[in-house]
């Protein structure tokens, strides 16, 4: 060795570089366990290896001293009599850091229940020391029996039109939802409960009168409230003059709607006289109070300043989105008023709406409502706005009520909850405006609280209705943080010559999937260059917010759906 060079390294000085980690096992039996670990290990790994007994009574075990043995050859520390829930009492303070411990088939001993099992736990947790086992960030998992999947059956209504018995059959997707009564006085629904506070605060401002009567929820003629395509179409079946007897009488089954009357489950038969979908029919689900405007002034005393509330289910066909609705209810409020006095009713309308709704969400600063002459431009805003857009006659001055929400990224989420508009009131009385504010109760019941997706509003699952019992308007606490979802893709050549219907494709995933399709998204759109016909792939997301869904159950969904759509929309599945 040359003076001055280096000095060999020595073994003792790469371990003194090395950074160690420390393994604590605790409750070990035999060591077998120990003894894999110990050869599974790097050299970069001090293992101590203890449990409760004594080494005289564990080394009686099968292997046990063969492992002990191994172990201290390894230079691992074996530890006995160690209490694991006083682990401070072995262990001298520079002595208790460990990177990971080890505790396997934690048990009290011998035939110890569940109490001295938990008990054991919770004293090795605490480890002995001051203070407490951190729970910062933990999740506390709970498990609950799911809601079975219904699988409800065409059901065939009838109701009253103009002297007319109509039957008809409600559409799949409505099936569970047509005769749930939120706004019924018995009610502690939020949509009731938005309903109440607001025909309260308008009550004090102006002469109130609710419009009890039965309104239908077919409605007969040109559709002008939404486009054509957006609207359930009917082919009832008519009977003249009914007579006098109630309808339903005898055949009905299950509680009777205002105007609509549950008749029956159909079968094959019936499904070829009631049908939705043939844009030939002149009657279609009402997709907005607004159609009964004309029949109520005529109808009523409809004096001037007097303000008429209308509340009640309605209808249409639209895209799948988490806030897109396509049934919801809507509150309608209409008023007289003489010509040239419109402006002061709507201000007067808005101020007290505002109000309520703001009284409502007292410790959120960031809501504010707001009325414009022009139609918010968001991509959002108009989705919305679909559903409380008023009938052309009534929209000579119009305002939208919107709700505006600032997010954590500083964007501004804006809203559409309702619509103001004025007009003549026509050939009744030409000295008269008529004045109506919109309200879609299931969008404002969302915003107050704190409820992403309108399905949650239609559960029957108790843990949801429990949260609002007596009327209480809290945020909705969610009881299913990670449902599961499953992914499904669809391919298909579109018809030539024929235009695509998306909403129609929208709504076949409703039915076909009871409202279990949250997404549906297009991946990509392909013309073949020779023959230029469109293909088109939409990827479907399957998620529920309330019910067990098992893969199962979502791939026989998918493939109803793809012969739904072949049959219904006439493309070619590839």
């Amino acid at each position: 060795m040359k003076r001055g060079g280096p000095f060999p390294p020595k073994r003792e000085d790469f371990d003194t570089m090395r950074p160690t980690r420390r393994l604590l096992l605790v409750g070990e039996g035999n060591f077998s366990f120990s003894a894999s670990l110990c050869d599974a290990s790097n050299g970069e790994t001090c293992i101590i290896a203890t449990c409760y007994e004594s080494e005289e009574r564990v080394s009686r075990q099968a292997l046990a001293k063969t492992n002990i043995q191994h172990l201290r050859g390894k230079g691992v520390e074996v530890g006995f009599c160690v209490d694991c829930t006083k682990l401070k009492d072995y262990f001298l303070p520079a002595k208790r850091n460990f990177d990971c411990i080890y505790f396997n088939f934690p048990h009290y001993g011998r035939k110890a229940g569940v109490t001295k099992n938990r008990e054991l736990l919770m004293k090795f947790f605490c480890r002995s020391q001051d203070k407490s086992f951190s729970v910062e960030g933990a999740l506390n998992h709970i498990f609950t029996r799911g809601l079975p999947f219904p699988h409800p059956r065409p059901v065939i209504c009838q109701t009253e039109l103009e002297g007319k018995r109509l039957s008809f059959q409600v559409p799949e997707i409505f099936v569970d939802k047509i005769n749930r009564r939120f706004l019924d006085t018995n009610s502690d629904h939020p949509v009731r409960t938005i309903n109440e506070k607001l025909i309260a605060q308008l009550s004090q401002t102006f002469p109130l009168q609710r419009v009890d009567h039965s309104l239908s929820l077919l409605h007969q003629g040109c559709l002008s409230a939404v486009p054509q395509s957006n609207a359930f179409w009917i082919i009832p079946n008519t009977e003249e003059n009914p007579n006098s007897d109630p309808i339903g009488k005898g055949t009905a089954r299950g509680f009777l709607f205002p105007g609509v009357n549950f008749c029956r489950d159909i079968d094959q038969d019936d499904r070829m006289k009631a049908q939705e979908g043939d844009q030939l029919s002149e009657h279609y689900r009402r997709s907005s109070l607004l159609v009964h405007v004309q029949d109520v002034i005529r109808r009523l005393n409809f004096l001037p300043g007097t303000l008429h509330v209308l509340s009640g289910p309605v209808f249409r066909k639209c895209l799948i989105s988490p806030r897109t609705l396509p049934v919801f209810h809507e509150t309608l409020f209409m008023c007289a008023v003489d010509k040239g006095t419109e402006g002061r009713c709507i201000q007067m309308l808005m101020d007290n709406i505002k109000y309520t709704l703001s009284s409502l969400l007292p410790s959120l600063s960031c809501f504010t409502l707001n009325s414009t002459v022009e139609e918010p431009k968001s991509s959002e805003t108009v989705e919305l706005n679909d559903s409380v857009r008023p009938d052309p006659q009534l929209d000579k001055t119009q305002y939208f009520i919107c709700v505006k929400t600032d997010t954590s990224d500083s964007k501004a989420s804006v809203s559409c909850i309702g619509a103001i508009s004025a007009a003549p009131c026509g050939p009744i009385n030409r000295e008269l405006g008529i004045v109506c504010a919109s309200v879609n109760l299931d969008l404002v019941a969302m915003q107050i609280c704190g409820i992403s997706d309108w399905r949650m509003l239609w559960t029957v699952d108790e843990r949801f209705l429990n949260q609002f019992i007596g009327g209480e308007l809290g945020p909705f606490k969610s009881f299913s943080l990670y449902p599961p979802s499953y992914v499904h893709d669809v391919s298909f050549w579109v018809p030539e010559c024929e235009q695509f219907d998306e909403v129609a494709f929208h709504t076949i995933a409703r039915c076909v999937s009871q409202e279990t399709v949250v997404s549906i998204q297009l991946l990509d759109s392909f013309q073949h260059p020779q023959t230029g016909q469109i293909s088109l792939c939409y990827r479907l997301t399957f998620q529920s917010c309330d019910k067990a869904l098992t893969r199962q159950q979502v791939a026989e969904m998918q493939l109803q759906f793809r012969k739904e759509i072949q049959q219904c929309l006439h493309i070619t599945l590839r």
